[in-house]
């Protein structure tokens, strides 16, 4: 991990130069009622949310406190799947509970154009939660395929840097296309930021862009790193410090301060690691390196910082997942490519005996390994998050997790029944019945309405041959008679009109009717035990030979 160097160095130089916050700022200062929309110079629509110093100045007097979430439905939204109850800034969602009519209908107008939502103080808090609300429109837009152009909102706010408490953190953390358009700008001086400290219920979540009246400017993303920062600023906290203009002198400070490209000159003792590097670079660039001189703190954000690369690269690499997955899949595709003549491919894994057909089940069941693996995680993201979250990338997930469920459950139900098990339904794994349930509800699973007149390449009913062991053990158990005759009979009445169901959807593959096949082992067996007095749509179709016809 020695060349691992900190990103945050030359993120923080891109905010001194961008237009975009100080042109947030320059809106605010612009307001003069409690929210007002502004227009920048390049045409990004501004809403701005402003409160009175003294209400700010409660922050002080411990009148804000934080509050339950399970007590303000309004905000039920931001809640993950698991652990749904949070705590959050009890002004600020007192406020939210009661948004007016006029900003809720900015909603609509406002979710397809670019949009930065501001404020500072107490109305920096108010932006957050509006932020976090479009953000969830847009995630409900997107699962309900919209065509219309929808773009996520940038929340920027100033001297407002916690809102809620570490399970907040952890469901904004879980969606990063959230938290990535969060910016949280912190001067040293700001007496709203001195409050906070790693000891507190508060914790952090989005980018801190820190800087100091002298132009020095710094940004974080981790955590810890983040709390750190708010300690060593904590110490320099002067209780007669009062709410006033401070950004402005900064900003231009910064336009003035010259930026250095890389680690400056005189860290050069430390370039042996530029991650360690870049983290002191950051804390001297806003005046706190000498509040944090303890060396187990800066190997401690280092540390942290190096978790957070690791988690961000396993973030925004979900394609090469993906792709690895696919892979993984094409060699069942080349298994079943090449056992057609062996009566199909579940009847070839779950009969495999010689050396070279073990060998090719051994590998098959390797890959099997890291797919059940990979899915079992997605179904387990999935969970933590609501279903519209991530909804494009969902959408491409659940086609390949349909596709996943239909090719290998099938090896799963060999591997069960060959070992003498039954009522394999009874004992399916939690994850093929998630994904099944989450491609139906996001329409990947098809009806009989849509006019299908070609046969599946793949069966539709991932257990479809789960239904056939289980019609061979009734029909074995029927033939050896006992005072459960009827049930094994109805049974098998059942099974008759299921696949006379599917075929009639065109809903199973033309390699169930492959010869060797179960399906065909307990159709000969069925047809010499019923005769020739048995009559049924099914039995017809078989014996007339028309299922050679199907494809």
């Amino acid at each position: 991990m020695s060349d691992m160097f900190s990103s945050e160095v030359e993120l923080g130089k891109f905010f001194g130069r961008a237009d975009l916050i100080p042109n947030a700022y320059e809106a605010i200062s612009k307001t003069t009622a409690t929210h007002e929309l502004h227009e920048s110079p390049s045409g990004i629509q501004i809403l701005v949310f402003e409160c009175p110093a003294e209400k700010t100045k409660g922050l002080f007097e411990g009148k804000f406190d934080l509050v339950s979430s399970e007590a303000y439905q309004d905000v039920s939204f931001i809640s993950p799947e698991v652990n749904r109850q949070f705590c959050i800034n009890k002004a600020a969602v007192e406020w939210f509970e009661n948004l007016p009519n006029d900003i809720k209908e900015l909603e609509k107008k406002l979710i397809n154009n670019p949009l930065v939502v501001t404020g500072r103080g107490l109305g920096g808090y108010h932006a957050i939660l509006f932020a976090l609300w479009l953000h969830h429109s847009v995630d409900v837009q997107e699962s309900n395929d919209s065509k219309k152009p929808i773009r996520r909102p940038i929340c920027i706010t100033f001297g407002s840097p916690l809102i809620g408490d570490k399970a907040l953190q952890n469901a904004i953390s879980e969606r990063p296309q959230w938290e990535s358009c969060f910016f949280n700008v912190v001067a040293k001086k700001d007496p709203v930021a001195c409050f906070f400290s790693s000891n507190g219920l508060y914790k952090p979540f989005g980018t801190f862009v820190f800087c100091t009246q002298s132009g020095g400017h710094t940004a974080f993303e981790e955590h810890e790193s983040i709390l750190a920062v708010l300690d060593a600023m904590a110490l320099s906290r002067d209780e007669n410090m009062e709410i006033h203009d401070i950004y402005g002198d900064i900003f231009r400070s910064i336009r003035r301060k010259a930026l250095y490209r890389g680690v400056s000159a005189d860290s050069g003792e430390y370039n042996s690691n530029l991650l360690n590097a870049g983290i002191r670079f950051q804390l001297k660039e806003v005046g706190v390196l000498e509040d944090i001189s303890n060396d187990r703190i800066i190997e401690k954000m280092e540390d942290k910082q190096k978790r957070m690369i690791r988690r961000k690269r396993n973030i925004y690499e979900p394609t090469k997942k993906l792709n690895d997955m696919k892979i993984c899949m094409t060699y069942l595709e080349w298994y079943m490519k090449n056992t057609r003549s062996q009566g199909g491919y579940y009847d070839s894994f779950k009969n495999a005996k010689s050396r070279e057909e073990i060998i090719s089940k051994q590998e098959i069941l390797r890959q099997q390994r890291i797919l059940n693996q990979y899915w079992k995680w997605f179904v387990k993201e999935t969970e933590k998050k609501p279903q519209t979250e991530d909804a494009k990338m969902r959408t491409r997930w659940l086609l390949n997790g349909h596709n996943y469920r239909r090719m290998f459950e099938p090896l799963d139900i060999a591997d069960f029944y060959q070992k003498g098990n039954r009522n394999y339904m009874e004992n399916r794994s939690d994850h093929y019945s998630k994904i099944e349930k989450l491609s139906i509800e996001n329409g990947k699973e098809k009806t009989p309405s849509d006019g299908t007149k070609k046969a599946a390449s793949l069966t539709k009913d991932s257990c479809f041959w789960a239904h056939v062991e289980e019609a061979l053990i009734n029909l074995r158990e029927l033939k050896e008679g006992g005072s459960s005759n009827v049930i094994y009979i109805e049974k098998l009445k059942t099974f008759d009109v299921y696949m006379l169901n599917a075929i009639k959807d065109f809903s199973v593959s033309p390699d169930i009717f492959l010869n060797g096949s179960s399906l065909m082992a307990w159709w000969r067996e069925y047809k010499t035990y019923e005769g020739s007095a048995y009559v049924s749509t099914f039995a017809e179709y078989m014996n007339n030979g028309t299922y050679l016809e199907y494809k």
